[in-house]
């Protein structure tokens, strides 16, 4: 009979102390193993949705630049006929001209908008600024199109066609045929802008009657 219940007491022994850590050490690595994929994975996803909106937000701005450009208008300024010139400044680091008012502010008149490279201490913006025509004393709306870049670049060319580049458009009688932005980013980074090639619509200023006293045309 005692042989019988130390039989029985052995077929009903649980695990082992050795054979507890052992699972427990499983146990241990497998959960290291699952939380680390899952870190990966949230870094993953969290990487490609910082890198998706930062794509969104590039077209965005490429978008904004080409309808602004694009639509570009070339009021006439001067005294007279001999020294007439066209409401448009291009350098090689900014641009200003007279374009369509933003849908934003009803669409209503025209706005003059700045774009420039704004230099910081250690880093350049492309910006923009906005305010109404005939509003010289209100505060320009600022608008930044792209952060953290190396420097950003203008070309102006008199035709569409066999361009000639020139950094330089002031004090011309006609606008560009062709306006190129050029944005380069700084070293190591991983965003790529195309060059945008820019042809302005409306090459003359019909609607214009000067006016010698304003030096605009009436009504403006």
């Amino acid at each position: 009979m005692a042989q019988e219940a130390i039989s029985l007491d052995d077929s009903e022994a649980g695990f082992t102390l050795v054979e507890v850590l052992v699972a427990l050490a499983l146990f241990s690595l497998l959960a290291v193993l699952l939380f680390d994929n899952v870190k990966f994975g949230m870094q993953a996803w969290r990487s490609g949705s910082a890198r998706a909106e930062s794509f969104q937000r590039e077209l965005a701005s490429q978008d904004v630049l080409r309808r602004l450009i694009g639509n570009l208008y070339p009021m006439m300024l001067g005294e007279n006929a001999a020294q007439r010139r066209v409401d448009f400044s291009g350098q090689a680091d900014r641009l200003e001209f007279l374009g369509d008012a933003p849908l934003v502010s009803g669409g209503a008149g025209r706005y003059r908008f700045k774009l420039f490279a704004e230099r910081q201490r250690d880093r350049v913006d492309l910006v923009l600024q906005a305010h109404h025509e005939l509003a010289a004393r209100q505060e320009a709306e600022r608008t930044l199109l792209v952060s953290d870049i190396g420097r950003v670049e203008f070309n102006y060319a008199a035709k569409a066609i066999d361009a000639s580049w020139s950094t330089m458009w002031q004090d011309q009688t006609d606008i560009p045929g062709l306006i190129k932005v050029r944005v380069v980013m700084r070293p190591g980074d991983g965003r790529n802008w195309p060059d945008l090639l820019i042809a302005p619509r409306v090459r003359a200023d019909v609607g214009c009657v000067y006016n010698a006293l304003t030096m605009r045309c009436r009504g403006r």
